[in-house]
């Protein structure tokens, strides 16, 4: 059985030669006696995802006792490392993505918290993306660009990638949309990103309808389908808009157009992990088997910068508010910009989008809010004045009527310690 209790360190069982792993010590705001708990890290380095969890257990550690911590550069479904067979350590955090994985880990017999979605269940407690409102969060900004016709690309080997085209799938026909799912009857001969699967994705994307909002399972896949539109001197946005998650900065801002991401919480899902696994370092038996951490919001840039609705002057009210939410506008100053009546803008919004021009301005506002709130450290009434709410109070109000917080606890929860 696992031994929990702090200030007892555990040597594996495993046969085996040690072999070096990168090895830091943090301290901070802890006693010169305290006891330093040996933490082990299998999480890769190689994507934006696992190191924004590495981050999170680092800003966790400021405020925690003291850790040594040992890792080592690896890539995701890599065997564990060799070094673990021999590492006497306290606790581990770990991707922990398949059956084999776990077996290794519990045969540790040390707290082990899993930070991976690629099961449906874990023998660990787990900390973990929220691939529904990950999904929900892609949904609501391709409808709200009013996209009639949505498709998915997903990578049928990932559990977590097929979560998300169900859930994506479901919120798109809930709206009464249409959307298609790729890799549905794909031949499994075909190298994911070899030049064969772009031509049979772009073949695929060929039998759409036009205008088309696509979401792809993570950021590379999104690359793919970009690159699958070049092929055929596709326009993007214009014809297909594409969305991807992971907000990968690089790959994001490499991609022709600049790619739309879905930013998910990781650094807040490592602070989480940390945090739990402390507990259990100190003895304490986790309460609920995972929890679920929601994204951040959608990191909008070219590929999805359209308005995809076929009435122009619904598109260009759509404009409207989009340029100049910022400024405090209503309703009537929408209608000014765009000469209607209010009866008649109304049942053109709601034919178009299913909403009402005013609850188009408030998401418009409450998306702004979220950004200043996560990316800038100005005071709640600039960013109040800035996503153009009257004052503070009126943003507190909209905001937690919206989301269900207030902005000073989704700003805390964005910041994860930092």
């Amino acid at each position: 059985m696992s031994r929990w209790r702090a200030g007892e360190s555990h040597r594996g069982r495993l046969a085996g030669k040690p072999a070096s792993g990168a090895t830091a010590v943090v301290a901070v705001k802890s006693p010169a006696d305290a006891k330093t708990f040996k933490v082990a890290l299998l999480i890769e380095t190689s994507n934006r995802y696992g190191r924004d969890l590495l981050y999170g257990v680092r800003d966790w550690t400021r405020a925690g006792e003291r850790w040594a911590i040992r890792f080592s550069e690896q890539a995701r479904l890599a065997p564990l490392p060799a070094w673990l067979q021999q590492w006497a350590g306290d606790g581990i955090i770990a991707r922990v993505d398949s059956p084999e994985i776990a077996r290794a880990l519990r045969r540790t017999g040390l707290p082990v918290v899993d930070v991976s979605a690629e099961r449906f269940a874990s023998e660990f407690p787990r900390v973990s993306v929220d691939n529904v409102a990950v999904a929900q969060l892609a949904a609501e900004h391709l409808l709200g660009k009013g996209f009639r016709h949505c498709a998915f690309f997903g990578d049928s080997q990932y559990l977590w990638a097929r979560q998300r085209g169900e859930e994506f799938r479901a919120a798109v026909l809930k709206a009464g949309r249409s959307c298609a799912v790729y890799p549905r009857g794909r031949s499994r001969e075909k190298r994911p990103g070899s030049d064969e699967e772009i031509t049979a994705m772009a073949d695929w994307l060929a039998t759409l309808p036009r205008p088309l909002g696509v979401f792809a399972c993570y950021d590379g896949r999104a690359q793919q389908v970009l690159e699958a539109c070049q092929s055929r001197h596709w326009a993007v946005p214009e014809a297909i808009a594409v969305l991807g998650v992971d907000n990968d900065d690089v790959l994001c801002e490499l991609c022709t157009p600049p790619l739309s991401s879905v930013q998910p919480n990781a650094r807040r899902t490592g602070y989480e992990a940390a945090a739990m696994l402390a507990r259990m370092m100190q003895g304490e038996r986790p309460g609920r088997p995972t929890r679920f951490v929601a994204p951040v919001r959608v990191v909008e840039r070219p590929s999805t910068d359209v308005v995809a609705v076929a009435d122009a002057r619904v598109a260009q009210a759509l404009r409207y508010i989009r340029e100049h939410v910022g400024e405090g506008i209503d309703v009537s100053d929408v209608r000014r910009a765009v000469p209607m009546s209010r009866t008649l803008l109304e049942r053109k919004f709601k034919k178009a989008l299913g909403h009402s021009p005013h609850r188009q301005i408030v998401q418009q506002r409450i998306e702004r809010a979220k950004h200043f709130l996560a990316e800038s450290e100005v005071s709640i009434a600039v960013v109040a004045d800035l996503a153009g709410f009257a004052d503070a109070s009126y943003l507190s109000v909209a905001f937690r009527r919206e989301t269900g917080e207030s902005p000073y606890a989704y700003r805390a929860q964005q910041r994860t310690g930092r």
